[in-house]
């Protein structure tokens, strides 16, 4: 079973900031045009009014099913996803690769926008999605905010069940969000590479709804904290930054007693989700926690671009209880 002994990277890949950097590099998202272009886009109902996506490679073996969650402003093709994606297919399961809730081409197909803390759309949304998937096994797995999400799902299974859900795996997962967001802030070149992804996104989000409120505001900001907090004002009920924050952290006791089995991967040297608050967790009896010295954010690179460390962890828990 894959542990992180497992996990020995060549000494140029053993900074946090390098395996970071390239977790999002094009070269590893080449490697997977071939198996991105065979998806099969579909539209998800995520409510009224609201619309999502999915992608979804299916194999012929149908022995289940593996639903991939991106980061925040990422997307299905985002290459980490895609790598994790080919991986299991080749080892015999199906993927669907999501859109995370007004994230990506989701935001533009819904007016509405749906703030992080709103966990019950992405529930709604992969109801669908399974409804019209013949009935297996079915795993989910999040990255980074994706992982975040599958958490919260994992945590409400029991009073909110996704159907035939045997197991769950966050990597990278944001456990606090408020010290993530203060994170990307302190280091300049995530912060850039946020902030631009959010500005943009949100202007072709005004594109498609003109009479869309506030993005005016966000324009000129220069922290990821200022347009959060912008957002938060114009577009939810929240009272306060930190109440919002509150919505979509993870509890010390929320994983411990979670109805279906669930495994967090964290890399000590982290640089966007420190890893104290993933180690303060409370354990349980399905609760897994793997820990590596090396990986950074969505990285785990053993090799590369073609050999990753999650890949591998998530072949070996889906392929072993998804049965």
């Amino acid at each position: 079973m894959a542990q992180a002994s497992d996990f020995r990277p060549p000494l140029w890949l053993r900074s946090g900031m390098v395996q970071t950097v390239l977790a999002s590099s094009k070269r590893r998202q080449a490697r997977f045009s071939a198996f991105e272009a065979a998806g099969q886009r579909v539209e998800l109902n995520a409510g009224p009014g609201r619309r999502s996506t999915a992608y979804l490679n299916l194999h012929r073996d149908q022995r289940g099913l593996v639903v991939l969650l991106h980061g925040w402003l990422g997307g299905p093709g985002s290459g980490y996803v895609l790598s994790t994606a080919q991986s299991l297919h080749e080892a015999g399961l199906s993927v669907a690769r999501v859109t995370l809730p007004d994230q990506g081409e989701a935001a533009l197909l819904t007016r509405e926008v749906i703030d992080l803390t709103r966990h019950d759309v992405l529930r709604t949304a992969l109801l669908d999605l399974l409804g019209q998937l013949e009935d297996q096994p079915v795993g989910l797995m999040g990255f980074s905010l994706g992982g975040n999400f599958a958490f919260r799902l994992a945590r409400d299974h029991a009073q909110h069940p996704i159907p035939n859900l045997r197991h769950v795996i966050g990597a990278s997962a944001v456990i606090e969000p408020e010290d993530t967001c203060t994170q990307i802030d302190a280091i300049g070149l995530f912060r850039r590479y946020f902030l631009k992804k959010f500005l943009r996104l949100s202007q072709e989000k005004q594109a498609v709804f003109p009479d869309l409120p506030g993005v005016s505001d966000l324009l000129g900001q220069r922290t990821i904290r200022a347009v959060t907090e912008i957002s938060v004002r114009h577009y939810t009920r929240f009272p306060s930054l930190d109440a919002y924050f509150e919505g979509y952290r993870i509890g010390r006791c929320d994983l411990a007693g979670a109805a279906v089995p669930v495994t967090l991967l964290t890399a000590l040297d982290d640089p966007i989700v420190r890893p104290q608050y993933a180690q303060g967790l409370t354990d349980g009896p399905g609760f897994e926690r793997i820990f590596t010295r090396h990986g950074g954010h969505n990285g785990f690179y053993t090799r590369f671009p073609a050999q990753v460390f999650s890949d591998h962890l998530a072949v070996d828990r889906f392929t072993r209880d998804l049965r």
